[in-house]
């Protein structure tokens, strides 16, 4: 069958990857099928048939002869056997593929209207430019080269800025003398600037006479007049300008410019009053060129319009940034979705590492350029978001609309009418220019989702929360410290880092991820928060935090949101728990969505999620035929039947149907059908997650009673966050700090640390 079909020609390398991607294929069609075996319509089917069916002969299949040569290769040198080699053509097919995995991301966020046209063009034709070249990889300054050069614009803008910033720093105090006085106040009036304006355009007129020869012969007598008046002017207006400034009159450059000028205009009258050195040559193109420094003068009058070309320059270089900054996060975008799948691109586990180092390499250069271009630039990068998201949930709407239409529940004339809506709403957010100003310390928690802006969590939490900003370079935390609170990142960036991978269960868990490289580094902006994980568990911190930036953080400490556990709502915790393991839910099902069921069909899975604890001692039942996903999002556990181990984040297969915890601490996230959470929200108190003894002893929750009173005044609470970042670990500084400041006020003082961030 593979001889006929002339699949013998290709290479052996090309061959092999052909045949891992149908094996892969063929799982995904069985595990399609294992999950329709729960539905009770089709329950007497029969199963054996339709599993001998859905069976398809693979025509890449490698005898084992062939398999053993692929595997088995001799050193040269030691005569070894080798089981995997890692070969020039091998490589080059798995770049190739993931070219086409990056291009179809950047596809897939133009679709969503994520990225714009001319971004998607421009990180589109750097992927193709590498698809022919071979032992290349796309980085991040090819992408530079594609986009637009910014070096012109940049240093016209240095100019004009310096050009203003002098203009405007000319005026210095008046004297006490009663004349210099008077010159003072004569000089810097806008009458007096203006009519110097006005003097140079009107000495433009007879300066283009003189050039002209016919003219120049018949109206000689009366340019030179014209000529000594104007230089009269020149004169007066220096003397002015000197006896209002004295010595600060040489300070500024252009004043010693226009003094030169006027100089040079007193040698040309000098010049021309010689009558018997007038036809010398050397002395007539010295007087050329005197003409022409006089003529840059007229330069001046650019001082009248250089902030509003300042303006329009600002402008661009916003649009610029803008533009770069799209292109930035659809590149960390592409890099994340390539992690996702990069266990389909390859077989070969050495090229799995090699082309998971490249990609987590280039995210990281890409987000501490994303941080430091949103660091200076926070009103774009506040911008680009809201409007991002903006197009995300209008386009989701219109997707609702649409599942809605093609199920009979609207008709047509009204899908019409409110597809208008949406698309009056996007054509508004479009043409509307306004620049979103960043978040101020006084609206940053209004924004935290687990506080859902009640304004009664919001005052308790300010009441011990505080300001604290790190120099550039400080230490705000250090690996393995003890919790001592959460930071909530205002401005600036923070660089995570881990030391070392974690021991002791991760060499025996089974898990996809056992092959994939540990992320060590990781870098946090503004409005993520840090920290929350470590402060519910009570774990000591697994990264260390460094300030890439001047960093200004809202700390809240850990005693204090054990207070709010208690005394405000035990719902507070629930959500920061749901939040957690909303942000690793979305991650994980990406990985087993297609690119095009990545928004309207993931967000409606994750409108149907519960927070469930594991605990050591019972077995827990997990799938159902309510039950779409498992995921593991902290601590451990073990498939009673199978009796394998997983630990978070890990998608709990669909074969495991129970349960136990081997930690202390262990949650997951249930995703259910839509019809059976009907019933999980009307039952909500069965799920409020307990407080475990990870909780400091002192600071244990309430009673019962207060949880029940906690859950009656939040009933109507809707439990349900939007997406968030991934959250990682922090310390606050240390307990004797003295340079905190209350979360209300407006001054923050400024902690200089050394670089391990203790006094």
């Amino acid at each position: 069958c593979v001889c006929i079909k002339g699949l013998r020609d290709a290479t052996s390398t090309k061959y092999k990857s052909v045949c891992c991607t149908f094996q892969h294929f063929q799982e995904l069609t069985k595990s399609v099928a294992s999950v329709l075996k729960f539905d009770k319509d089709l329950a007497n089917a029969d199963w054996n048939m339709i599993e001998k069916a859905i069976i398809l002969e693979n025509p890449y299949m490698l005898n084992q002869e062939e398999t053993t040569e692929q595997q088995k290769v001799k050193c040269p040198h030691c005569n070894k056997e080798i089981d995997e080699i890692l070969n020039n053509e091998a490589m080059e097919l798995a770049n190739r593929r993931l070219l086409s995995a990056q291009m179809a991301s950047y596809q897939r966020q133009y679709r969503n209207e994520i990225l714009s046209q001319s971004a998607v063009q421009v990180l589109v034709g750097a992927a193709g430019s590498f698809g022919e070249k071979k032992g290349k990889c796309m980085r991040l300054e090819t992408i530079k080269n594609y986009s637009e050069s910014q070096k012109t614009i940049t240093f016209t803008r240095k100019l004009l800025l310096n050009w203003v910033y002098n203009t405007r720093k000319e005026k210095v105090g008046p004297s006490k003398y009663f004349f210099f006085h008077l010159c003072h106040t004569i000089v810097f009036t806008e009458e007096f600037e203006y009519v110097g304006y006005l003097v140079i355009l009107m000495n433009i007129f007879p300066f283009v006479i003189s050039w002209i020869s016919r003219l120049n012969a018949i109206y000689r007598r009366e340019l030179k007049h014209t000529n000594y008046c104007f230089l009269t002017l020149y004169v007066l207006e220096a003397l002015l300008k000197i006896a209002a400034m004295r010595k600060d009159f040489f300070s500024h450059t252009w004043n010693l410019f226009e003094l030169a000028i006027t100089l040079t205009g007193i040698l040309y009258a000098i010049l021309t009053e010689i009558e018997a050195i007038k036809y010398i040559f050397a002395v007539t193109e010295v007087i050329v060129f005197i003409k022409l420094v006089q003529f840059i003068r007229v330069l001046r009058i650019f001082k009248l319009i250089a902030p509003k070309v300042l303006q329009i320059i600002d402008k661009r270089v916003s649009q610029q940034k803008t533009f770069w900054y799209g292109i930035l996060k659809g590149y960390v975008q592409g890099e994340a979705d390539v992690m996702t799948i990069i266990d389909q691109i390859t077989s070969s586990k050495q090229i799995k590492q090699i082309l998971l180092k490249r990609v987590i390499r280039n995210m990281k250069h890409a987000t501490k350029e994303l941080g430091y271009l949103e660091y200076d630039h926070p009103e774009i990068a506040v911008t680009v978001k809201t409007k991002e998201e903006i197009n995300v949930m209008l386009n989701m709407a219109r997707e609702i609309l649409k599942a809605f239409g093609l199920k009979g529940i609207i008709h047509k004339i009204e899908s019409a009418q409110i597809s208008k809506l949406i698309m009056a709403k996007k054509k508004e957010m479009l043409e509307s220019k306004s620049i979103i100003r960043p978040l101020t310390v006084e609206e940053v928690l209004y924004h935290i989702q687990w506080l859902d802006k009640n304004q009664d969590h919001i005052n308790f939490i300010q009441e011990k929360a505080k300001v604290v900003t790190f120099d550039c370079g400080n230490g705000i935390f250090e690996e393995g410290d003890e919790p001592q609170g959460i930071y909530i990142i205002i401005s600036g960036m923070v660089k995570l880092e881990r030391s070392k991978p974690g021991l002791g269960i991760d060499q025996m868990v089974e898990s996809k991820e056992k092959d994939f490289l540990i992320i060590d580094t990781d870098y946090m902006l503004s409005g993520e928060i840090i920290g929350e994980i470590n402060c519910l568990t009570n774990e000591p911190m697994k990264y260390s935090a460094t300030c890439e930036t001047v960093v200004e953080t809202c700390f809240i400490p850990k005693t204090h949101l054990y207070d709010a556990f208690k005394q405000c709502s035990p719902l507070i915790e629930h959500k920061m728990w749901l939040k957690i393991g909303l942000a690793i839910t979305a991650r994980k099902i990406r990985e087993h969505l297609s690119y095009e069921d990545w928004n309207y069909k993931m967000q409606l899975k994750l409108s149907n999620i519960y927070i469930e604890d594991i605990p050591m001692t019972t077995k827990t039942d997990i799938y159902d035929e309510n039950v779409i996903y498992v995921i593991l999002i902290h601590g451990a556990v073990e498939d009673c039947q199978l009796r394998k181990f997983y630990r978070a984040p890990f998608l709990i297969p669909i074969t495991c149907h129970q349960i136990q915890g081997i930690e202390d601490f262990t949650k997951v996230v249930i995703i259910q059908t839509p019809t059976n959470m009907k019933a999980f929200r009307w039952n909500i108190r069965k799920f409020i997650p307990k407080h475990k003894s990870s909780l400091t002893p002192g600071l244990m929750p309430g009673s019962t009673e207060t949880l029940e009173a906690g859950i009656q005044g939040e009933t109507k609470t809707n439990v349900k966050e939007d997406g968030a970042h991934s959250t990682a670990t922090a310390r606050s500084p240390q307990p004797c700090s003295l340079l905190l400041t209350k979360f209300n006020c407006k001054k923050s003082l400024r902690i200089n640390l050394g670089k391990s961030g203790k006094p």
